[in-house]
């Protein structure tokens, strides 16, 4: 329970994740429009970085990457480009961007299904948007409405269920993947306070799939929820 490194970058935002191998470290460059990349062993050591487009000028970054996650075979890493609208595909070998897919205002969150499934939270508008892997790149699916502000997101074990923090409704949207559609909300609004002010920004699940933890941004606290065998 020590901080072990501290590292210092030209900017940061929100987005890190490891490769699958575990021996790649990827890290939002921010304002920067790009990812900075880590060799990681018992620490991390700068590597390289990963341009997401032109050098910003005085104005700042066009890109502005948000959360990151890479394909299971590791070979892709995918990016919220939360000022582009888009979802980035980077090919992890060359370090180019192979893709630009629409997203919906301010891209967010990114999950990855084991099947290749990518999803992707409009933070600025209200559904999320879905990705199918054909012939070795990604086609746009449907948009799956689920509240205002959607943010954070996690799969259910088996990829059955994914839920999705809706941040200016105190909601968790739970969607069945296989039907692309919500079957069930969880009210995360504060104990006999408003229905709004929780601000959900944060999910992760227990170890057996049994509880829901969510962060709770104007709260300062977190909500455990208990789901059933279904995952509801």
């Amino acid at each position: 329970r020590r901080v072990l490194q501290t590292l210092a970058q030209p900017s940061a935002f929100m987005g890190a994740v490891f490769a699958p191998d575990g021996h790649t470290l990827y890290a939002s460059g921010g304002n920067r429009d790009c990812v900075y990349v880590y060799a990681w062993g018992n620490s991390a050591t700068l590597r390289d970085s990963i341009a997401l487009g032109p050098p910003p000028d005085s104005t700042g970054g066009r890109v502005y990457p948000a959360l990151l996650a890479c394909s299971p075979d590791g070979s892709r890493l995918y990016v919220a480009g939360n000022l582009d609208d888009a979802l980035l595909v980077v090919d992890v070998h060359s370090h180019r961007v192979i893709q630009r897919l629409a997203t919906g205002a301010y891209p967010y969150g990114i999950v990855v299904a084991q099947d290749g499934r990518v999803y992707v939270s409009a933070w600025g508008a209200a559904w999320i948007a879905s990705f199918t892997p054909q012939r070795g790149r990604l086609a746009s699916g449907p948009r799956i409405g689920v509240g205002r502000h959607p943010s954070a997101m996690v799969l259910g074990a088996g990829g059955a269920r994914l839920y999705v923090a809706c941040a200016a409704s105190d909601r968790i949207a739970v969607v069945d993947t296989g039907r692309d559609s919500v079957i069930a909300t969880l009210s995360d609004a504060a104990p006999g306070g408003p229905d709004e002010g929780s601000t959900p920004d944060g999910l992760t699940l227990s170890p057996d799939g049994r509880r829901l933890y969510v962060a709770e941004a104007d709260n300062n606290a977190v909500a455990v929820f208990h789901l059933g065998d279904g995952g509801e």
